[in-house]
């Protein structure tokens, strides 16, 4: 389970993401060491998540993953659309202006 989890940790934006908020030239040491502690949290929860996914399996069964994967695939569907439609908006009304 864990080599499926590195490429959606270590993501390109992710690498990106982290390169530009330790830049020596934009930010101090203070952001810096908060952006590394910030980095440090995520991976913990990230780990705590991949750990504890098997009892949690095991508790909800078959049929309460099912629940859970339809319901968090609704979810995202429906920021998907939300994102959608903000872009569309926001795409006509610089047409307007």
């Amino acid at each position: 389970m864990a080599v499926l989890a590195v490429p959606g940790i270590a993501t390109p934006y992710a690498m990106t993401t982290a390169l530009v908020l330790t830049d020596n030239h934009r930010f101090d040491v203070l952001d810096q060491a908060l952006t590394t502690l910030a980095m440090f949290l995520v991976l913990a929860v990230t780990y705590a998540g991949l750990i504890w996914s098997r009892p949690v399996q095991r508790l909800l069964g078959l049929a309460g993953i099912t629940i859970v994967e339809r319901v968090l695939g609704l979810l995202l569907a429906a920021f998907a659309v939300q994102k959608i439609l903000s872009g569309i908006t926001a795409y006509l009304r610089g047409l307007n202006s």
